[in-house]
């Protein structure tokens, strides 16, 4: 009987599912008003973008200006124990606290002095290169899919952009941005991303 009733309810339509939404959809608008960007992004894509990102302390002069101010916080946190009257084997055992914190600023410090060796790798592992990138703009907003990140953000959510020849860089209103390849953006879409971020964003 439950067989005959789900066999009348198909034909009659009553019993088709309900679609659920794809988190990946333009949620509702016309595809002709979205530029959907999708791309895996390169480490040299990733590398310069936190370069322009970082114009000021990747300057020569301000480099060595910070590896001179680590140098000294270091050396003061090399003497500290002692000119406090103890050594770094009476801080461990009787101030562990005091030993973890300045052991973990003059190891700090002498990573910086380094030159922070290996920061370029382990920004590429936390960014995930191996996963694939949706970003899709347009005038609503930018929505953005990484993994199993998914954000839909307003355009007041961005403060700037900026433009090289090969990428344009989102940058939130925090400490965050978003790296949008040009070798990505769909044939023939590139004059309507440049109007929308021209609209949207101040451009830097």
């Amino acid at each position: 009987m439950d067989g005959l009733a789900a066999k009348l309810a198909k034909e009659s339509g009553m019993g088709a599912p309900v679609p659920t939404q794809n988190p990946n959809d333009l949620n509702g608008l016309d595809p002709r008003e979205v530029v959907d960007v999708r791309f895996f992004l390169k480490p040299e894509e990733l590398d310069e973008a936190a370069a322009i990102r970082n114009v000021k302390s990747n300057q020569k002069s301000h480099k060595a200006l910070m590896r001179t101010i680590c140098g000294l916080g270091g050396v003061y946190a090399a003497f500290l124990p002692y000119m406090k009257g103890a050594t770094w084997s009476i801080w461990w055992h009787h101030r562990p606290d005091a030993f973890i914190f300045w052991g973990a600023f003059l190891l700090l410090s002498i990573y910086n002095v380094l030159g922070q060796p290996g920061i370029m790798k382990l920004n590429r592992m936390a960014n995930r290169l191996d996963v694939e990138r949706r970003i899709c703009i347009s005038h609503r907003g930018i929505d953005i899919t990484h993994g199993r990140l998914r954000q839909q953000k307003q355009w007041n959510d961005f403060s700037f952009f900026q433009e090289t020849p090969t990428i344009i860089l989102l940058q939130t209103n925090g400490a965050s941005f978003w790296t949008l390849p040009k070798r990505a953006i769909p044939a023939g879409r590139g004059d309507q991303l440049q109007t929308l971020l021209n609209a949207k964003l101040r451009r830097r």
